[in-house]
C-alpha cells in the first residue's frame, strides 16, 4: 500500500499521478480531432435545455496511437456545470477550452486540466468569513 498525506506544503508525488493515470481506472481518450468532445459531450449526463454538464469526469488524454504515460498524458477533471454545445466541433467555430486540449502532447509530458470550477466545496466557509 502507498500512503501520502498531500497539502499546499507537501503535494500530491508525480509518481502517484502516473501511478494512477497507468492504473487503467480512468478513460483513456486519443487527443484527436473531436475525441475529448464527444468524450465529455457523452459521459457527463449533459443536460438537454442547458448544455451543462450534470457530473463530474476524470479522464487521461493520450497522444493519438500511443499509450501510457510514459508518453505523454493530459489528466482532465471536467466540472459539473461546464458547457459543452455538441459532440464536434462546428467548422468556423473560434477554438475553445476542449479544441487546446486536443493539441499535439509531447513525449514525455505530463499536464493536468481543469475545465470549469468547483463552485463552493465544504471546508470553506472559515475563508470566506476570513
Amino acid at each position: 500500500m502507498s500512503f501520502q498525506i498531500f497539502s499546499e506544503g507537501s503535494p500530491l508525488p508525480t509518481s502517484m499521478v502516473r501511478d494512477m493515470v497507468n492504473s487503467g481506472a480512468f478513460h483513456e481518450i486519443a487527443n484527436d480531432t473531436n475525441c475529448v468532445r464527444h468524450h465529455i459531450f457523452h459521459f457527463s449526463m449533459r443536460h438537454k435545455k442547458t448544455g451543462k454538464t450534470q457530473k463530474s469526469i476524470l479522464f487521461a488524454i493520450y497522444e493519438t496511437e500511443k499509450h501510457g504515460p510514459q508518453n505523454g498524458y493530459r489528466l482532465c477533471l471536467v466540472h459539473q456545470g461546464f458547457y459543452i454545445a455538441s459532440p464536434e466541433r462546428k467548422e468556423g467555430d473560434p477554438e475553445d477550452e476542449i479544441d487546446k486540449l486536443e493539441k499535439p502532447i509531447p513525449q514525455g509530458h505530463e499536464e493536468m486540466a481543469i475545465l470549469g470550477s468547483a463552485g463552493q466545496l465544504g471546508g470553506d466557509e472559515e475563508e470566506a468569513e476570513g
